[in-house]
């Protein structure tokens, strides 16, 4: 019996982070990005919502534009350069996106680079910004955070989605249920469910902030062995927010379990790094 040696040639062949149809496994890795943004987002603007130093929602939806010119009407001039601040620190980190988008010719790179420069000035501002800056500055790093994950993370399979979660993302909602349900466009009914999901997402991350924040309350009642060196938080109308039913300013002695929700959602996405290459036999 005579055997005949076959060679196989091996080429490499790049995987990049884009939604591709034609590559299911790197759509659906955008796709995962996309919602873990939407998460972590949700969960952000719930913690600047409750936070002393902020008070308000860090994406600059439209309201948060509109207090722009109330506070500069009424003459609250430190609030008025907080918005400011959050303004154009989304706008540089949208151009900042923009610009950077392509640097790393190797995936993998480009990957770790996209993600991290969102999630390390969001984990700054619980971790140290909180305790140590302005909140003008606090609000400029958190808005760029939000505008950089908007430019780097937005597809969700065929959609291009704010994943700040603006105004606009709710309007296509009710255009996709008009679409789906009324007209009956079938094709338009995977869109109604991907838009709920987005809405979900950043509903769902307000939702475990807040849950996380009640055990941080109870938490803070126990005594300073909880603090584990992250410091007093004062927050203000908390136990309101939180369902007690009382309007006053209470100083949480625990941050910790925010803290390590808000990090471990962060560090979840890197496992889904793309490989920088793959072999493919011809």
């Amino acid at each position: 019996m005579q055997y005949t040696k076959r060679y196989i040639n091996i080429k490499e062949v790049r995987i990049m982070l884009t939604a591709d149809p034609a590559n299911k496994v790197s759509t659906f890795k955008v796709a995962f990005m996309t919602c873990a943004s939407l998460f972590i987002l949700g969960f952000i603007n719930a913690l600047s919502l409750n936070t002393h130093d902020l008070g308000l929602m860090i994406t600059p939806q439209s309201g948060n534009v509109v207090w722009i010119g109330i506070n500069a009407a009424a003459g609250y001039w430190p609030l008025f350069f907080d918005n400011l601040g959050l303004f154009f620190g989304f706008v540089v980190g949208v151009i900042f996106g923009f610009l950077t988008k392509d640097c790393f010719k190797d995936s993998k790179f480009q990957f770790y680079f996209k993600w991290s420069m969102f999630v390390l000035p969001t984990l700054l501002y619980p971790l140290i910004m909180q305790y140590v800056l302005p909140s003008v500055i606090s609000f400029f790093v958190l808005g760029f955070a939000c505008g950089v994950v908007l430019e780097f993370f937005r597809k969700l399979y065929h959609l291009e989605i704010n994943n700040a979660m603006a105004t606009g993302n709710v309007r296509f909602f009710g255009l996709a249920f008009a679409g789906a349900f009324i007209k009956k466009n079938k094709k338009e009914i995977v869109t109604f469910w991907l838009f709920l999901l987005c809405i979900v997402l950043y509903a769902g991350g307000a939702f475990v902030y807040t849950k996380l924040a009640q055990i941080d309350y109870n938490l803070g009642l126990q005594g300073n062995g909880y603090i584990i060196g992250l410091g007093d938080h004062s927050v203000r109308l908390f136990r309101h927010t939180l369902g007690f039913g009382e309007y006053r300013i209470d100083v949480v002695t625990s941050n910790i379990v925010r803290f390590i929700g808000l990090l471990v959602s962060c560090i979840i996405p890197y496992f889904f790094c793309p490989k920088a290459t793959v072999k493919v036999e011809e």
